[in-house]
């Protein structure tokens, strides 16, 4: 069985995490998987597997929709997209193994996804979608498509969504490479609307802060490889996302900050998080506290791993002077010592603690990252690298900074987070 796994725009952030779950989903559980293709789009595997899309889809913040490998189509360097499939989407093909059984109006969609970057999509997924509506057409279907705009080559989740293209018909999606074409259909695709409904209508929210997203928070959870009864600390929990996201995951999780105002933030957060999902009493516990002194507040828990967005300093509107910049990384330097130091006598050998230190960002991938961590390695921790080597060579686009971290950030942030992982030896 083949599946393709559309990833975000972060793309190096969506691929480690994948791989951290496929991990834990199918390899832990000896059922081995191949990387078949992978770009900066998708990531295309093989295993002997069915996957459980819907579980997988809820658990993985960086991907967007995971897609059903119907067929490999072969294609020439020198063709075009539409060419090498002309004489494969037949109307009795689309029927029996694309559009799902509808009593309406059937709709469907077309995406598609590049392997690479060298091959020519525009306009492609117009021409390839009015084929088949026209193929569908003259065997009598009632038909609508749904195309990408102008100037995307593929569908997103929330057009997939309010267009219920899952529902009434499909979304066909197309990964095309050099040499080969994987076709298939969209399975499932991200809750946007259950994400925002998360970060937004939560009763206390605080943008000065730059709160952590809930998908990025579920990325650094699954980056801690968490067992199935865990405990989750964040000893700067804020708001309570990483709680929220935490509890959500099927973990419990606990929490601290040493102002009270957030933790009284996230009392009346997760209060209307409890409600909203039906969470039951006893998944999460919150203390103010100094981090300095965490690991006496939290002495009698046996705590699994700590994620954690963590103090990034201040915030920013354009890009900081030099000396700030010393004065903050100084600061938080004084901080994350203490920190640690707290954490190593909290976590079992090989706990991890999934943190974000912050990295200005001057330019589009021209940032001042927190300078170097010895600090904290001289403690006893590694860092983890998610990547392997083999990895590293079949994705030489990964962004990976000089520490082997990822950096999140978003266009209008000038204090970007970069996510690193620390183990505990």
């Amino acid at each position: 069985m083949q599946y393709a796994f559309i990833l975000g725009r972060v793309y190096t952030l969506s691929i480690a995490e994948l791989l951290v779950v496929l991990q834990e989903e199918l390899v832990e559980h000896e059922i081995p998987y191949k990387i078949l293709a992978v770009s900066i789009e998708a990531l295309v595997i093989e295993t002997e597997k069915q996957l459980d899309h819907e579980k997988l889809q809820k658990r993985l913040g960086g991907v967007i929709k995971i897609v059903k490998i119907i067929d490999v189509v072969k294609k020439r360097p020198q063709d075009s997209i539409n060419f090498a499939l002309q004489n494969y989407f037949k109307p009795s093909k689309l029927k029996k193994d694309f559009l799902k059984e509808y009593s309406g109006k059937k709709q469907f969609g077309v995406s598609l996804y590049l392997l690479d970057p060298s091959i020519k999509g525009f306009g492609e997924p117009k021409r390839l979608g009015m084929f088949i509506k026209k193929g569908l057409q003259e065997e009598g279907d009632s038909i609508r498509v749904c195309l990408p705009d102008y100037n995307s080559l593929s569908l997103a989740s929330v057009v997939v969504t309010k267009n219920l293209l899952l529902q009434k018909g499909a979304e066909i999606v197309v990964i095309a490479g050099i040499e080969k074409v994987y076709v298939g259909k969209t399975l499932v695709v991200q809750d946007f609307e259950d994400y925002g409904r998360r970060d937004y209508q939560r009763p206390i929210r605080d943008e000065k802060q730059g709160m952590i997203p809930p998908k990025v928070a579920q990325i650094m959870i699954n980056f801690a490889h968490l067992s199935k009864n865990a405990i989750v600390l964040d000893p700067f929990c804020g708001i309570g996302t990483i709680i929220q996201e935490s509890i959500l995951l099927g973990y419990k999780a606990y929490g601290s900050d040493i102002a009270k105002f957030a933790i009284s933030g996230s009392e009346k957060n997760l209060e209307w998080f409890r409600n909203r999902y039906k969470i039951s009493p006893g998944k999460y516990k919150l203390e103010v506290s100094d981090v300095a002194n965490v690991s006496k507040v939290f002495k009698d828990e046996k705590i699994t791993g700590i994620v954690t967005e963590g103090f990034l300093g201040p915030m920013y509107s354009s890009f900081p002077k030099d000396a700030d910049i010393e004065k903050n990384f100084k600061d938080l330097k004084t901080l994350w010592l203490s920190a640690f130091k707290e954490f190593k006598k909290l976590l079992p050998k090989g706990g991890r603690i999934v943190i974000c230190l912050p990295c200005y960002r001057k330019d589009t991938d021209d940032y001042v990252p927190f300078p170097s961590v010895d600090f904290i390695t001289e403690l006893g921790y590694n860092i983890e690298d998610h990547f392997l080597a083999a990895h590293k060579k079949l994705m030489p686009f990964l962004k990976l900074t000089e520490r082997n971290s990822m950096i999140y950030d978003r266009k209008d942030q000038v204090v970007a987070r970069e996510i690193v992982t620390f183990i505990n030896n």
